[in-house]
């Protein structure tokens, strides 16, 4: 049996996790101008999807600017810190 999720209807925030087991999915709600501090996910690959809004993405010394439909796929031990340039809703999957 599949599983379905209505990814408008999760309410947790910033973070609602929408698939638990593998590969992990959760959603990441961010206000304007709101900031995640640097961490990381040791071990997995991460996709990061910009639903909508716009998201610079600090990953180690880089940054990408993400609109929407950006998909970045990268290492998990590298240090992240997202901040939203506007209201954005983001799917980030860890493989």
């Amino acid at each position: 049996m599949p599983d379905v999720v209505s990814v408008p209807d999760l309410t947790d925030a910033p973070h609602a996790t929408v698939f638990e087991s593998d590969p992990r999915v959760v959603r990441l709600a961010l206000d304007a101008d709101q900031r995640l501090p640097a961490h990381r996910h040791p071990g997995e690959t991460v996709l990061f999807h910009v639903l909508d809004g716009r998201v610079n993405l600090t990953l180690g010394d880089g940054v990408l600017e993400l609109d929407p439909g950006d998909l970045a796929r990268f290492d998990g031990d590298v240090d992240i810190a997202p901040h939203a340039r506007e209201e954005s809703t983001v799917l980030v999957t860890f493989v």
